[in-house]
């Protein structure tokens, strides 16, 4: 009798662990979703902070250095971390774009462009909307078109995190040129990313995150550039892009 109390008592306390496509789809699907017309949430913004822990020819100012990511649908998107020995914020709103410190941005630009004439303006250029790169329908179809192995779990710092393999079912990755990628994905109990490793043949990239945040929109100040911003609007950006890849 007291074997079937034990065995009885171990079912009732130990519940089934969350099959891994569900796993993967609550903390994949509030990214996309944020970009989805239709959406089944408010949140239309999300904002990150990230640190790249490995890679891949990474200089080493970028290891480890605080990096933080904002977005918010149609056309807000602010990004701020390391270069050359400082912090830069990149930042677009609408149809403008900015970056600071100014005189550190004019610099880089201004090296990037040494001997090469500006092209003109496009005529009506304008930066397109954040959309998905897919039919938004088809964000039901996100478990079948991707390999997801459950490889239990592990501890970062000090919080258990659902650890999976993610890579794109075999007959989509046939179909893609260069070789194959292969994703790993650590999940905190709230169903947020805290890691994700990605790797292909001679190349990888570790990255950690170390705050994850939805919200129907983020505070105004987040897209406030400083005074010193130099600042762009999208028709001269576009010059600026052409000038350094040498298009006319």
């Amino acid at each position: 009798m007291k074997p079937l109390l034990a065995l009885l008592a171990f079912a009732f306390a130990a519940p089934a662990a969350e099959h891994r496509y569900d796993a993967f789809a609550k903390c994949v699907l509030p990214f996309l979703n944020v970009f989805a017309k239709e959406r089944k949430t408010d949140e239309q913004a999300f904002a990150l902070k990230v640190r790249i822990e490995q890679g891949s020819d990474i200089p080493k100012e970028f290891l480890n250095a605080p990096a933080e990511i904002a977005l918010q649908v149609p056309d807000k998107l602010r990004l701020r971390g390391p270069l050359r020995g400082e912090t830069i914020t990149l930042m677009r709103v609408g149809q403008t774009l900015s970056a600071q410190p100014g005189a550190t941005a004019r610099a880089l630009l201004d090296a990037a462009t040494a001997g090469k004439s500006l092209p003109p303006p496009e005529k009506g250029f304008e930066l397109g909307d954040f959309k998905l790169p897919f039919p938004e329908k088809e964000l039901v179809f996100l478990a079948t078109i991707f390999d997801v192995k459950d490889l239990g779990s592990e501890l970062l710092d000090g919080v258990e995190c659902r650890v999976l393999d993610v890579k794109l079912m075999p007959e989509l990755a046939a179909e893609l040129d260069g070789p194959p990628w292969i994703a790993r994905l650590w999940i905190s109990p709230d169903h947020k990313p805290a890691r994700l490793s990605l790797a292909r043949k001679g190349w990888h990239l570790v990255l950690r995150f170390d705050e994850v945040q939805f919200a129907k929109a983020l505070p105004p100040e987040t897209w406030q550039p400083g005074e010193d911003a130099l600042k762009l609007r999208a028709k001269d950006y576009s010059r600026f892009l052409r000038a350094i890849g040498g298009a006319k």
